[in-house]
């Protein structure tokens, strides 16, 4: 693929505004060629909470990414996520009306069509249809039923719905700091495109990517989207929770976090000690690390709990033969993989993108799981949209939808 053209990520999370520019190499490559990050104060919990300030933390991250990769861009793949993204599963069924009863990529956008019919309110817009399998006639767990004859045909989908609003306000940041938008992606599908192998899919596997404000959580059982789900708790709770009990800024809370910080207290020295800086003229003082862990430990137990519950929601459990993946920044808390094993009673790993080459040192980290599963999302719709154009199927617009669909889910 030496002709890949450049694709933007831009990844709006709780804590940091992150930019990745790169392209698809190979099937399994990417190459980074530029990065950048800035501060977003402008979102909380995922949702943005402020036009202007969330627009300069874009151009700031802008900046800085193409400044590295030496080029300017104009559009981005960005994410979506926070409390107003609703996912939940439908199946749409119909009769294979052509004379020689094969199933087309037209019958597969009507039973796609059909699927998504259902009422979505006023104020959310459908932003994916994911397919988990197809059923023709009697047989079962199909994943491209393009060539098989049958009369009828099945689709179980799950939709993923988003408020207006929260789209609405991301479009105002896009267009206010001067670029266009190429496409949206659920955050936690672009965080499992990132970490996740076809085989893990296949096998039933959760990804929980732990932002600073929420959790996005995504199900993959027999190779396709079961569930989806938000909790809008994350690493910035557990700073506020240390700032209130250790009496320190946020920024101190935050270093202390990741310097010192342990979510089981067993698993620590009780006699080591760190040092709180000096704020508002009062001098630094020293506590027992345990005193840290005390108050940390709790919270990060409960947002576990409550990833837990919503494993538990979707009925899926028990297919988890892959466990739980986590990812995101928040991932990285020493400890976390061992506290999860306890609460969910699955096992646990911690992944971090791979198959990247290029400017790699900054992004192979959980925290840019996001970021390069834009990229990775975007670049198999650029390839499927040329490989329409060179087959001439864009002529028919339902085949194009269709087969672009097809292969943005299988």
């Amino acid at each position: 693929m030496e002709d890949a053209p450049i694709i933007t990520a831009l990844d709006l999370g709780s804590s940091l505004v992150k930019v990745v520019i790169g392209r698809l190499v190979n099937e399994y490559e990417i190459e980074i060629i530029g990065t950048g990050s800035f501060p977003s104060t402008g979102v909380k919990n995922g949702s943005i909470v402020n036009i202007e300030t969330t627009t300069k933390s874009i151009v700031e991250a802008f900046g800085d990414a193409e400044l590295m990769a030496g080029q300017e861009v104009g559009s981005v793949v960005v994410n979506v996520s926070g409390k107003s993204v609703h996912g939940f599963n439908e199946r749409g069924i119909v009769a294979v009306t052509n004379k020689e009863r094969i199933v087309t990529e037209m019958e597969i956008m009507r039973v796609v069509e059909a699927a998504q019919s259902v009422h979505v309110p006023h104020d959310q817009q459908v932003i994916h249809v994911l397919t988990k399998e197809f059923k023709v006639d009697d047989q079962v767990n199909i994943k491209d039923p393009v060539g098989m004859t049958g009369v009828r045909l099945e689709a179980e989908v799950h939709i993923v719905s988003c408020g207006n609003t929260a789209l609405n306000n991301i479009d105002r940041c896009i267009e206010q700091a001067g670029l266009t938008q190429m496409d949206r992606v659920l955050s936690s599908l672009a965080s499992s495109e990132a970490v996740l192998t076809s085989g893990e899919k296949d096998l039933g596997t959760a990804v929980v990517d732990i932002g600073s404000g929420i959790c996005d959580i995504i199900i993959y059982v027999d190779g396709g989207i079961a569930y989806s789900s938000v909790v809008p708790f994350g690493g910035f709770h557990i700073t506020s929770d240390l700032s209130i009990g250790l009496k320190t800024t946020i920024e101190s809370a935050e270093i202390l976090k990741k310097r010192y910080g342990h979510t089981q207290l067993d698993k620590i020295d009780p006699t080591e000690k760190i040092e709180i800086p000096a704020i508002s003229g009062r001098a630094a003082r020293s506590i027992f690390r345990s005193e840290l862990v005390e108050i940390m430990e709790p919270r990060v137990r409960e947002i576990l709990e409550m990833v837990d519950t919503e494993i538990t929601r979707s009925g899926y459990k028990s297919a988890l033969a892959g466990g739980v993946i986590l990812t995101g920044g928040t991932s990285l808390l020493f400890g976390i993989e061992s506290l999860a094993e306890e609460v969910f009673r699955l096992s646990v790993g911690r992944a971090k993108p791979a198959g990247l080459t290029g400017l790699i040192d900054k992004i192979s980290s959980p925290e840019y799981a996001t970021a390069v599963g834009l990229i990775k999302y975007a670049s198999r719709l650029q390839d499927l949209e040329q490989r329409n154009i060179r087959s001439g199927s864009e002529q028919d617009s339902w085949v194009k939808k269709a087969r672009r669909w097809m292969e943005n889910n299988l």
